[in-house]
């Protein structure tokens, strides 16, 4: 009798295991289809600040700085409520502060306040700018127009995540292909193709299309977005394609994994324009789970959970018929 009892408790134990198996096994498979789901945010938080040399010998830093200072406390209120505002004190600074497209007016605001705190800290520069990652610029110098340095200059920000994360890495021994490459006659010409778009209006331009109208090997399913706001004291239709052609060619061309599984952001800012190319990806159902059942590693995992599962269903079926054949 206490046999029987151990035995009947030792399938009890089997049917309870075989159920927790079941119950690991849906929670893997799930985990792995959010894992695709789930779209990664790329993060665009940054500060770039350009201070040009100062003068070597410089009588009027003194006198320039104090006409200077009251601008850059002035210029996001002027300029929050439109996007835009130029400023000149009588001491000869100019400043001036442009908020990207879309921006509300309490946004644009707050940018410009950090992107002034930022430009503060370029002492006895005669001319320096500030970009904010939230997006805003906000530049001064001492003469109103553009020096051959703020025509040239560039700063390119990079982000970028994978937006289907392998749950488990596997070294097979071959290098990584990196087939997704930009054309980049193709991109430059997209971006000056904005200048048309608006690009020197309050709202800037924006435009989307698909990775193979830009590259002859995209490999999945990306979507390419750019954006462009062009200085309006520098609005010309003709010096706005200038820029954002310029700014296009500082770019990496490679490496933006247009595969259908990655999201990329690179940011590239002037003194006269702004440009953003951004990839994502469609991450709704269904999700790309062959790309996990490509994984050695992961197909004996799941080999091994799915025999042992078989094996624990089939341990309890037996067991069952066995106690139902004793208490016949």
């Amino acid at each position: 009798m206490a046999t029987a009892r151990a035995v009947a408790a030792s399938m009890r134990l089997t049917c309870a295991l075989s159920t927790l198996a079941m119950l690991a096994a849906i929670l893997f498979m799930l985990l792995l289809l959010i894992a695709g789901a789930l779209q990664l945010r790329v993060p665009t938080g940054y500060a770039v600040v350009d201070c040009a040399p100062p003068p070597p010998s410089d009588d009027g830093a003194a006198a320039f700085l104090h006409s200077l200072l009251p601008l850059l406390a002035a210029l996001p209120a002027a300029a929050a409520p439109t996007g835009f505002a130029s400023l000149q004190s009588s001491g000869g600074a100019f400043a001036r502060g442009i908020c990207l497209g879309g921006s509300a007016p309490k946004e644009c605001l707050a940018c410009l306040a950090a992107a002034a705190k930022n430009l503060t800290g370029c002492g006895a520069s005669r001319r320096a700018g500030a970009w904010r990652g939230e997006g805003c610029f906000m530049g001064y110098a001492d003469g109103n127009a553009s020096s051959p340095h703020e025509d040239v200059f560039r700063g390119v920000v990079s982000f970028g995540e994978d937006v289907f994360p392998a749950v488990i890495s596997f070294d097979d021994g071959k290098p990584p292909s990196n087939p997704n490459c930009f054309d980049t006659r193709a991109l430059i010409a997209r971006a000056q193709s904005l200048a048309g778009r608006g690009a020197a209006n309050s709202s800037g331009a924006r435009v989307v299309t698909d990775a193979a109208a830009l590259s002859s090997n995209a490999t999945g399913k990306t979507t390419v977005t750019l954006r462009a706001q062009c200085a309006r004291d520098r609005a010309a239709a003709a010096e706005c394609a200038r820029c954002l052609g310029d700014s296009a060619r500082e770019v990496g061309a490679c490496g933006w994994g247009l595969d259908g599984e990655h999201v990329r952001v690179a940011d590239v800012v002037g003194y006269n324009c702004f440009l953003r190319i951004e990839t994502s990806v469609p991450t709704g159902w269904p999700v790309p789970v062959a790309k996990y059942m490509k994984d050695p590693v992961l197909i004996t995992l799941c080999a091994g959970m799915l025999l042992a599962l078989v094996a624990a269903v089939i341990a309890c079926v037996r067991g069952r018929k066995k106690r139902g054949t004793g208490n016949a």
